[in-house]
């Protein structure tokens, strides 16, 4: 399936993350009450590369609108799948209080990545900058230059650890950690490479829990000349290493887009 709207991101994940559903999804073959004894719940965001940026700050927004809109201003179980309820003040978390409790100040379960500071700081500057905690953000200043090859044998080993510090901190808030979700795209290098590279290391140290990917397809005519194949060293990874795979085709977000201008 090739999605070319974003906004039924979130609702598809809320379906995917219900207990029997989201067997129809991944490939483990486990029993049907697996999940029935262990009722998971939480999602961790993991978007990587600027495209990756850019589509977890939709995608939140989303999310945001969707659950706070529907719980109408207290912090119900829901919300736990994709957010942690905070104190507006000290920052210290809020007990969940079984969907009692009023929704003080949201952090997204999110851990934004890019090898370049713009898209990261932009996050900071935008709408949603009270939504993300920066001690979660990992960037380095000079990028991966569209090389898949960079990202997956260069920065990967070498922010290996911080990225594993800030998933073990974002896990050791949730009480049923249940799905890593990775936001990025398969054209340029930061995405591909580093994104595929982080999807590796969560298979090595979570084997248990489910690795989902929304990913982005280049169009055939992307300007980016090694996008094909940073596609094909990544779609190896995606196949090898990835339970579920949301491919969404950038062709038909571009025609989305040049309908809406019109």
């Amino acid at each position: 399936i090739i999605f070319s709207n974003l906004a039924i991101l979130p609702s598809l994940l809320s379906l995917l993350l219900w207990p029997d559903e989201v067997l129809c999804f991944c490939r483990r073959g486990r029993s049907p009450y697996y999940f029935l004894d262990r009722m998971p719940r939480e999602l961790i965001g993991i978007q990587v590369g600027q495209c990756g940026n850019q589509l977890g700050c939709r995608f939140w927004d989303i999310a945001l609108q969707e659950h706070f809109e529907h719980s109408r201003g207290t912090f119900d179980e829901s919300m736990t799948s994709f957010f942690r309820n905070t104190d507006a003040k000290s920052g210290s978390e809020l007990p969940f209080q079984h969907g009692t409790g009023r929704a003080d100040r949201l952090r997204a379960r999110a851990i934004p990545i890019d090898m370049e500071e713009g898209p990261l700081s932009g996050l900071l500057k935008g709408p949603l900058a009270d939504l993300f905690d920066s001690t979660h953000f990992i960037s380095d200043v000079s990028g991966c230059g569209n090389n898949w090859a960079v990202g997956f044998c260069d920065y990967g080993p070498r922010y290996r650890e911080a990225i594993l510090n800030s998933v073990r901190r974002q896990a050791e808030d949730c009480d049923s950690l249940q799905t890593f979700l990775l936001l990025h795209s398969l054209g340029g290098g930061t995405g591909s490479g580093l994104g595929t590279y982080v999807l590796n290391v969560l298979e090595d140290e979570f084997p248990n829990i489910y690795r989902f990917c929304c990913v982005v397809f280049p169009s055939p005519d992307d300007d980016v000349v090694t996008s094909p194949y940073n596609s094909v060293f990544s779609v190896h990874q995606l196949i090898g290493h990835a339970d579920c795979v949301l491919p969404v085709d950038n062709q038909s977000l571009m025609e989305l887009s040049t309908r809406a201008e019109l």
